[in-house]
């Protein structure tokens, strides 16, 4: 299986875009007008379109090789699940002990069976950052779909696409008014179908103009994070999902294109990189980063109550810090043995198979 060294170090910038975008939130918060975090850091939310692009690249260059439907399900549930339902369970526990403390803002309850198995619903889940999971959900049962079919991918995405766009042509009013449509038939799932056309030319070896497409892509992310995003005011734009396909979508599968295009036929990164280190630890960090950085906002409340640049200096030093040592800590003694031990579990039931991603390679 191919290391792909730089999409590991992706992974740890992208987590880390998001940490920001949340620090942010908590410097206003507890440090007010005093922050030292920039208006656009908010944007780091960018960090989530490098991973839903992302996700539909690896599903379709690695995860999806040489086993079948059934295996490549239990294989993707096994890395999502157990971890996301370790951190799920300590939000449930503060949640308990301080209810005020958790989703505050959620005005309606929230269903905890959907919440823990990544069901759509009117609500985030009780792990608001889990979101994002419901959606790689939807794109992994799709793409077993595609094994079970033995689809080639581009044959498999157009027919996606065509289907997606009859059910928003017919039957809108539905869509509006179910949780489970409108998480299909949403924007997102463009940025999946974009890394998936990237996984396939990486797949082909077919990748030109791979540092052209790594300039344009990276200045126009950079360009989108520190002024477009900003100028849209685009968190609270009633078409936040449409926008950020465009100014961070499509920049992003432009990055995953260079990246993979450039480690395949340029340059190999050393393994021991930081960043590479931050990718193994990303998801962990993201699950847990806003129990991290809320903990520690609420604490120097104590600590400095009058808040000042001085307390939101602390709060971003420490705040970046301790989300990724947790997330290192769960990623060590936890995520990893875990993961292992089932992927262990599968392997006796697997039973490789010619892949559908391996047709297209042909």
């Amino acid at each position: 299986m191919p290391q792909l060294l730089t999409l590991q170090a992706t992974r740890g910038i992208a987590a880390n875009l998001v940490v920001f975008s949340h620090l942010f939130l908590v410097q206003a918060k507890y440090a007010a007008a005093a922050g030292v975090l920039p208006a656009f850091t908010l944007y780091g939310i960018a960090g989530m379109d490098v991973f839903f692009v992302l996700s539909g690249f690896i599903m379709v260059a690695v995860a999806g090789r040489e086993m079948g439907p059934t295996q490549f399900l239990w294989r993707r549930a096994s890395r999502i699940y157990p971890t996301y339902w370790m951190v799920s369970l300590a939000v449930l526990a503060v949640a308990i002990a301080a209810p005020a403390v958790v989703n505050s803002s959620v005005t309606v309850p929230i269903s905890l069976w959907r919440s823990f198995l990544l069901v759509p619903d009117e609500t985030l889940p009780l792990l608001a950052v889990g979101w994002t999971l419901i959606h790689e959900m939807y794109f992994y049962l799709v793409f077993a779909i595609f094994l079970a079919l033995r689809l080639p991918v581009l044959a498999g995405l157009v027919g996606w696409g065509v289907l997606l766009l009859v059910i928003v042509a017919t039957v809108p009013d539905q869509v509006a008014a179910s949780p489970v449509l409108r998480l299909v038939t949403n924007p997102l799932t463009l940025e999946f179908m974009m890394g998936a056309v990237v996984g396939v030319l990486w797949r082909k070896r077919h990748m030109p103009g791979v540092i052209a497409a790594g300039a344009v892509g990276l200045a126009a992310l950079a360009v989108s994070i520190g002024y477009i995003a900003p100028l849209l005011s685009l968190v609270t734009s009633p078409h936040l999902d449409v926008w950020r396909v465009i100014i961070f979508g499509v920049p992003s599968a432009l990055l995953i294109y260079a990246l993979t295009g450039i480690e395949m036929l340029y340059w190999k990164p050393r393994s021991t990189a930081l960043l590479v280190v931050l990718g193994d630890w990303s998801y962990a960090t993201y699950l847990s980063h806003v129990l991290v950085i809320s903990a520690i906002g609420r604490t120097l409340v104590f600590l400095a109550p009058a808040g000042g640049i001085g307390a939101s200096v602390m709060l971003v030093a420490t705040g970046l810090l301790g989300a990724n040592v947790v997330g290192a800590a769960i990623h060590v003694y936890c995520e990893r043995p875990m993961l292992e031990r089932l992927r262990q579990f599968g392997a006796r039931f697997a039973r490789p198979v010619e892949s559908v991603v391996d047709e297209t390679a042909q």
